[in-house]
C-alpha cells in the first residue's frame, strides 16, 4: 500500500538557492504499519521533515521514489515484494543522488557493507531514540559525505585514507583494528590475527571508538568504508 500526502519535486539544495526554507520531504518504507506511522509522527513533530509518502513493499518503494522524488528515503531492510536492498538497487538506477537510509535492527558489519554496496548512504537503527532518529535523518538529507564513495574506481587507497583528517587521529595499531572490524571475524579471531590478547584488543577498540566518536561496530564499518580504508565489493543478487 502506498500513501501520499503531498508532492514536492525540489530537493533542499535547490530550495536553498532561492532563499527558501522548506522541510525535508521523506518517503518511508516499512511493512510494519505501527512502526512506520510512529516514525512518520516523530519526523513530522520534529518540524524539519514532511513525510510525503509511505510504502510497505519494495516494488511500491521503487514506484513511489520515482513519482514523489523525495529529498530522503528511509527504507526497511526486510520488506515483502523485494528486499530493501533490491529496492535500493532499483531506485539507484533512476536516481543517483537521493539520500537513502536503511532502517534496521541488524547493525552488523555484514549488513552495513551490503547496504552501502547497494547504494545506501547510511543506516538508522530502529531502536534509536526519537531525537537520534531525527538527527540521523537530518544528517543523511543534509548531504553528509557519500558513504558509497569508496566503491568508485578512483576511491582512495588505504594508505592515503590513513592520512585523512578523520583517521589521522588513530595510531597504526588502531588503524589495523579498525580495518579488522570490517571483517566477519569475531574479537577472538581478530586478536589472534593481530597477535594480541583479547583484553588488549578491547582496549584498542574502545580507544578507536572514542577517537572517532562512534559507539559500535556497525558505525566503525561505515567510517572505514567512507574514508576509503577498506573497499566494499557489491554482492551479486542471488
Amino acid at each position: 500500500m502506498i500513501t501520499t500526502r503531498k508532492l514536492m519535486l525540489s530537493r533542499p539544495d535547490s530550495l536553498r538557492k532561492i532563499g527558501q526554507i522548506m522541510p525535508i520531504s521523506v518517503l518511508l518504507v516499512d511493512d510494519n504499519t505501527l512502526f512506520r506511522e510512529g516514525v512518520a509522527e516523530i519526523l513530522q513533530r520534529d518540524g524539519r521533515f514532511d513525510v510525503i509518502g509511505q510504502a510497505s513493499r519494495g516494488d511500491e518503494a521503487v514506484a513511489a521514489a520515482a513519482n514523489l522524488q523525495p529529498d530522503l528515503i528511509l527504507i526497511d531492510w526486510q520488506i515483502p515484494g523485494m528486499t530493501g536492498i533490491q529496492a535500493i538497487r532499483q531506485i539507484r538506477t533512476r536516481d543517483k543522488k537521493v539520500p537513502i537510509g536503511v532502517l534496521t535492527m541488524f547493525e552488523t558489519q555484514d549488513h552495513v557493507r551490503e547496504a552501502l554496496a547497494a547504494g545506501a548512504n547510511g543506516y538508522v537503527a530502529k531502536d534509536a531514540t526519537p531525537a537520534d532518529l531525527c538527527e540521523a535523518a537530518a544528517a543523511l538529507a543534509g548531504g553528509t559525505k557519500d558513504l558509497v564513495a569508496a566503491l568508485e574506481p578512483d576511491a582512495s587507497s588505504a594508505e592515503s585514507a590513513a592520512a585523512s583528517s578523520v583517521l589521522a587521529v588513530l595510531s597504526p595499531r588502531e588503524l589495523e583494528v579498525l580495518r579488522a572490524l570490517t571483517s566477519d571475524a569475531g574479537n577472538d579471531a581478530i586478536a589472534h590475527r593481530l597477535g594480541i590478547s583479547g583484553r588488549t584488543l578491547r582496549n584498542h577498540i574502545r580507544s578507536t571508538y572514542r577517537k572517532l566518536g562512534i559507539y559500535d561496530r556497525a558505525q566503525a564499518v561505515i567510517v572505514a568504508v567512507r574514508e576509503g580504508l577498506v573497499e566494499v565489493t557489491p554482492r551479486r543478487p542471488s
